[in-house]
């Protein structure tokens, strides 16, 4: 039986709602105006996942930052038979940045947060990005007040991404934590269920977009919102 004292979290899906300031930028710069929020979240799910499949290509340096995200964007909306050009991309991912300046953590991440904090509990944040983009985001959410000083971990500064267990590796070393003692909560299934079950660590899936498992990795549990989240992830005590 191992105990559970280090909570780690993602942060984009997870502590806040990534799809509302994707969804304000595209309205913004004149598209899809008079579509519904599930029309918006199945785009956004597309984008999420011509993401995914491109990031190893950023990682290892064949393709720029600038060229996946114009290519996510493109790939996605061509889907729906809409042809983005790049300088429609750039003007895009301008709008999303801005909106990102002004996100709120989704509803009942901050009372989530303090339960743990109450409880005697680390916190720490484990996030894919560039850093001084990650750490907008991060300011703009105001949950660090509750992560450990120093536990905020952006793969472009550690220079491993997830789903590279060496990145999980990396958090417990910097921290001096132990991977059983160690869970990470997390939306998407690659990044954030993958690597932390091959780094040893105990995970809990939020799919709050209904996506499906794509492994046979299996994490200690499944949550379809923030409120069944805080349910199950306070109930861990031993594992």
């Amino acid at each position: 039986m191992h105990e559970i004292r280090h909570y780690f979290f993602d942060m984009d899906d997870t502590l806040y709602d990534q799809m509302e300031p994707f969804r304000m930028s595209i309205i913004r710069e004149g598209m899809w105006q008079d579509k519904s929020r599930a029309e918006f979240d199945q785009l956004f799910k597309r984008v999420r996942y011509h993401s995914d499949e491109l990031w190893d290509e950023y990682c290892a340096g064949t393709m720029t930052l600038e060229q996946t995200r114009r290519l996510r964007l493109s790939l996605a909306f061509a889907e729906y038979g809409i042809t983005v050009s790049d300088e429609q991309a750039d003007r895009l991912q301008e709008a999303y940045e801005r909106e990102q300046q002004s996100i709120q953590p989704s509803e009942g991440i901050i009372p989530l947060l303090q339960a743990i904090r109450e409880r005697g509990h680390d916190i720490g944040i484990i996030t894919n990005g560039p850093v001084a983009h990650q750490r907008r985001k991060i300011d703009a959410l105001g949950v660090e007040r509750y992560v450990n000083e120093g536990w905020t971990f952006v793969s472009d500064a550690v220079g491993i991404a997830k789903p590279d267990p060496r990145l999980f590796d990396a958090v417990n070393r910097a921290t001096g934590t132990k991977p059983e003692h160690c869970i990470y909560i997390g939306d998407n299934w690659r990044n954030d269920i993958v690597g932390a079950c091959e780094a040893g660590w105990r995970c809990v899936w939020l799919n709050n977009r209904g996506r499906s498992p794509e492994t046979e990795h299996r994490p200690l549990h499944e949550c379809v919102d923030i409120d069944d989240l805080t349910r199950k992830l306070l109930s861990v005590n031993h594992i």
